[in-house]
């Protein structure tokens, strides 16, 4: 790499402009009219002498080398996950019958990404979304609404006794699948590719380990909501907790955690300095109300089968606190990050 030092300068009262290096001019052709275009990427920019084209991203992969059909297709997955446009799957033996529905099932739990050719000895998947239709923010924000959705009607076949709706959040699994693979996805590429990075909102390459915690995060609180759903499943058959003040406290705690998950990613997603630390001081009276609820359905319901039902659900609830936390936590390193009034981001030296 070669550095040619430049000084900004002044054309008219508000542009700044700076020369380009004369070899670089010569060997390009360039002269006075050309267009060129510039890149930007964070705090850097990179000019080309021509419209850059991005090319289509291919692989290939062996299935005669890969021994088990499930890990064949979690190297597909892994590849869209990967950004790779193209996907060929290829055995020279022939696909077996498990080997086809194990690419095949896992092909439809990825967005946008499908079959274009299918044949004894080549499987051809191919990505068809643009991703610059897709802001990062937007899927987080479509990932939380998702999830809190999971998370109401969960609390509700759990505690409220409605349970005949828990089908839907497990089968609402799908779902949760295809936006945690986009966001994935999406991030991956904009480390790629600076230029996509922009389009999507990430303005700068660490920023994407924040996002990809958060879309983990909500992943993860997806399912614990959905082992909440399958749980009051098997409570329906026991029987509902009949004591009020227990039945109280559950619907209570539940309703928390639901508001704070849905909190923390507004907090992430505005940098509000006072919602993030008024999460953070929040989530240990949560868990301690959890510990305390769990003693007293230990004292108080005598069937020991339902009694551990409910505690499993408490964990759940649990997790989804941690969940939480690591969500805010990402909130407040995203602000420090970001010139105010509370934090003065000195410029490098």
């Amino acid at each position: 790499m070669v550095l040619y030092p430049r000084r900004l300068q002044r054309l008219g009262t508000t542009t700044l402009v700076v020369s380009l290096p004369k070899q670089w001019v010569a060997e390009r052709r360039l002269r006075p009219g050309d267009i060129v275009y510039i890149e930007v990427n964070g705090d850097s920019l990179q000019i080309h002498s021509r419209e850059v084209v991005q090319e289509p991203t291919s692989v290939t992969i062996n299935a005669d080398e890969v021994e088990k059909p499930e890990v064949l297709a979690r190297i597909v997955a892994s590849c869209f996950l990967q950004g790779y446009d193209i996907v060929r799957v290829v055995s020279n033996s022939g696909f077996t019958g498990t080997q086809i529905q194990e690419i095949l099932a896992t092909v439809e739990s990825l967005p946008g990404f499908e079959v274009v050719e299918q044949t004894a000895r080549q499987i051809v998947l191919q990505a068809i979304i643009d991703p610059t239709k897709f802001k990062i923010e937007a899927v987080i924000r479509r990932l939380n609404v998702l999830v809190t959705s999971m998370l109401g009607v969960a609390i509700d076949s759990l505690v409220r006794g409605v349970s005949e709706k828990a089908g839907d959040v497990i089968n609402t699994g799908k779902k949760l699948e295809e936006l945690y693979s986009l966001a994935v996805r999406q991030l991956i590429l904009a480390l790629r590719n600076p230029s996509l990075a922009h389009a999507i909102g990430i303005d700068m390459p660490i920023a994407v380990l924040g996002y990809r915690l958060v879309a983990k995060a909500l992943e993860e609180a997806g399912r614990h909501a959905i082992s909440l759903a399958k749980e009051s499943l098997h409570i329906r058959h026991k029987g509902a907790p009949t004591k009020k003040e227990i039945v109280d406290r559950l619907v209570s705690l539940a309703d928390d955690v639901q508001s704070i998950l849905t909190n923390s990613v507004n907090a992430f997603l505005t940098l509000d300095l006072k919602m993030i630390n008024t999460i953070l001081d929040s989530l240990q009276g949560m868990l301690d109300n959890i510990e305390t609820t769990e003693r007293e359905l230990i004292e108080e319901i005598s069937d020991a089968e339902l009694s551990l039902s409910l505690r499993v659900s408490l964990m759940h609830f649990s997790a989804i606190l941690e969940s939480v936390r690591i969500i805010a936590e990402v909130a407040l390193n995203k602000f420090v990050r970001m010139d105010t009034s509370v934090v003065e981001v000195a410029p490098p030296t």
